[in-house]
């Protein structure tokens, strides 16, 4: 059969060519951590141009030719939604699932029931519009998903728009169907519909490839494939405060980490991890906490009573007055100067006056 080619017709078969290369450009563009999100989007990009290029099919009138094994292109509906969802799921660092396939398997039970149902069922009738609501509700929940996946993020918009692009996709997708049952479907409201889905999904696939989310993804938790136990840690940390108390390490102003690992006979990576883990902090904080604290008590003590600042902050292990004084601001919250004063007059208002 002759195929029939207008305006719209060429419009779309260029848009099908579009598709197809913007596919193996988001393909060729795959590296490193993109590889897998890439992937998911030129899935997309792909399934959709095949859609699309199938709809210029039957515009075009050669449809009725094609073998009845190619309406299997009809079901790619259901796999929008899911690479989409999959797309962004994996693309601001979450962990890809095993069970990932089950988002596939409607499309695989409703393409089985298309290709060998009339074969395994030939008595079984089912209304044609049933078929659309099914892919309408299908895509509205991925939709829903899409939205709520991407609401808390806040500083990534690009993820969010990606989402807001799919729903509009969707709102097409249906009002395509509402025109359908009400009978006020024609040619030029079918090719305008059906222009809004392939702005909506290229939409998503160029700015994917100028953009991609991934550059702001949430990174991978720290020590996430560590093998330090909980009660490694605990055991590490328990061992390292003993140690610091009863030996006051602390108050070496060169100690390093790698002292301190050797002398409780752990490796430099397990303790930083377990100071990390255990106390929310770096082992350099963990260090000057404990040296402000030298500094309160030797403040506090007669034998310092006299003793400059400078004397006080060596002693407590501390290189520098600079390091001294921004440490005790931060753990305190004022000077040491000023709290020294405070100190002071509390003693002075604390001291018994003699009598007269």
């Amino acid at each position: 059969m002759e195929a029939k080619l207008t305006i719209w017709t060429m419009f779309f078969i260029a848009a099908s060519a579009q598709g197809a290369f913007l596919s193996v450009m988001l393909l060729i563009k795959m590296a490193g951590k993109n590889k897998v999100s890439q992937s998911l989007l030129a899935a997309l990009i792909f399934t959709f141009t095949v859609t699309i290029a199938y709809y210029t099919t039957f515009w075009t009138g050669i449809n009725p030719d094609l073998p009845r094994f190619w309406r299997i292109i009809l079901q790619f509906t259901y796999l929008f939604g899911p690479l989409c969802w999959l797309y962004l799921y994996v693309t601001l660092n979450r962990q890809w699932s095993r069970r990932a396939w089950l988002h596939f398997l409607p499309f695989g039970l409703i393409s089985f029931f298309v290709v060998f149902g009339a074969k395994i069922f030939p008595t079984l009738r089912i209304p044609i519009y049933s078929f659309a609501v099914a892919q309408t509700a299908h895509l509205i929940i991925y939709a829903i998903l899409n939205l709520r996946l991407t609401f808390k993020e806040v500083s990534n918009p690009w993820a969010r728009n990606v989402a807001y692009s799919f729903m509009g996709y969707v709102a097409c997708f249906t009002a395509y169907h509402i025109l359908n049952w009400t009978g006020l479907l024609d040619s030029q409201s079918d090719y305008m519909v059906s222009l809004g889905m392939a702005v909506f999904i290229y939409y998503i696939g160029y700015h994917g490839f100028k953009t991609p989310v991934i550059e702001n993804a949430t990174p991978e938790p720290k020590y996430q494939k560590s093998s330090l136990t909980d009660n490694s840690i605990e055991y590490i940390v328990s061992k390292l405060d003993k140690v610091m108390e009863t030996e006051k390490l602390y108050t070496k102003g060169d100690l390093k980490l790698q002292e301190v690992a050797t002398r409780l006979d752990v490796t430099v990576h397990a303790l930083s991890q377990a100071v990390n883990v255990a106390k929310d902090k770096k082992f350099t904080d963990y260090l000057n906490e404990l040296r402000v604290n030298e500094a309160i008590r030797l403040m506090q003590s007669e034998d310092y009573k006299e003793a400059k600042l400078m004397a006080i902050a060596i002693d407590s292990g501390f290189n520098n007055k600079t390091s001294f004084l921004n440490a005790f601001k931060k753990y305190v919250g004022e000077t040491p100067s000023d709290y020294r004063k405070v100190l002071t007059k509390k003693e002075e208002q604390e001291t018994p006056q003699p009598q007269d």
